[in-house]
């Protein structure tokens, strides 16, 4: 945009305090995103550009900004537990999601639960009940069994 066209720090505060038109809204909004000085002047439409402090060295502060987050990263890998002891692999909640599921697809292929709840319980002529009643009824049934005898 050509610099007559430029909004001047009265306009600006006009957009951001909404007393400007959608179409004039919408027209300011794509000039920030293409035009850096209208980004400076609206800054200082927002009295922000005065609180920030200038950067003497830019490229040695993003530097020291890397160096910061790559010492975050290997202290992450070097996490310790709350014990102050390295964690094992084996006391990760990961490791034990792996486990219950594998247990899990075992005892499903193996039919271990088709003995806790016989498959012919489910099929009987009866529809009466809901299917968690049943399941209900076959768990109790066979908990049953455990019970000691009077």
């Amino acid at each position: 945009m050509s610099k007559q066209g430029m909004y001047t720090a009265e306009q600006w505060t006009d957009y951001i305090e909404g007393q400007v038109s959608e179409n004039q809204a919408s027209r300011m909004e794509q000039l920030l995103m293409e035009d850096t000085d209208a980004m400076d002047i609206y800054l200082e439409a927002l009295g922000i550009q005065q609180e920030l402090p200038a950067l003497h060295n830019p490229s040695g502060f993003a530097d020291s900004v890397m160096h910061r987050i790559e010492g975050i990263q290997l202290s992450k890998s070097q996490r310790k537990s709350r014990s102050g002891r390295s964690r094992r692999w084996i006391e990760h909640k990961v490791f034990h999601y792996a486990v219950a599921a594998c247990l899990t697809l075992i005892f499903l292929s193996s039919g271990l639960f088709d003995k806790v709840a016989p498959y012919h319980k489910f099929q009987d002529a009866d529809h009466r009940g809901s299917f968690t009643e049943k399941w209900t009824e076959a768990a109790t049934s066979w908990l049953d069994n455990f019970k000691p005898k009077p």
